[in-house]
């Protein structure tokens, strides 16, 4: 019997709430990444990415994310699609939520993040996957965008922490509360 790997997000999103502009891209990132590399740190993804050992994300995402290389080593990444046929460099499974996360505890992973977009966050969240979420709030307003989390049901947290970093940036931990 396999134990239930533990599902964590850990996303940046303007104060608005918008995680991409609205042509899906994430450039405007840029300027606090600099923020955060330039007080000699990486504002903790050392930490958060070390024992993740699987990413769910959605197909836009994979697309963006393999466009810019894999960044993620030898981590497996699980696509949310509506295309179970999609195939790819990294891709362990593909399908809707209730695939993936069967294909994750089959393969046995122990911390998947949920890197999103949107939508997938969506998804996860509806499944109840998550168990922690980490937002980064940036300190700027798109006006415009690609959503955090896409519409649906309510879902409470229970804050756990919180910090500001260089360049304005606010971090927020929370707990998702299991119904």
């Amino acid at each position: 019997m396999s134990t239930r790997p533990t599902y964590v997000g850990y996303i940046a999103m303007s104060l608005d709430g918008f995680i991409a502009d609205t042509n899906g891209s994430v450039e405007w990132l840029d300027p606090f990444n600099e923020a955060l590399a330039s007080d000699g740190t990486d504002g903790g993804y050392g930490d958060f990415i070390g024992p993740v050992d699987a990413l769910i994300m959605g197909r836009p995402t994979y697309q963006q994310v393999m466009g810019w290389g894999w960044p993620y080593e030898a981590r497996p990444g699980y696509v949310l699609t509506r295309d179970s046929t999609l195939t790819g460099d990294h891709i362990a499974a593909a399908g809707d939520i209730d695939t993936l996360r069967a294909a994750i505890e089959t393969a046995g992973h122990t911390r998947v993040w949920v890197m999103g977009g949107g939508e997938t966050q969506r998804a996860a969240l509806d499944a109840g996957l998550f168990d922690t979420l980490r937002v980064f709030v940036m300190p700027t307003l798109l006006g415009n965008g690609l959503p955090c989390f896409a519409p649906g049901p309510q879902h409470n947290l229970t804050l756990t922490g919180s910090a500001q970093k260089p360049g304005g940036i606010l971090q927020i931990d929370y707990d998702i509360i299991k119904d």
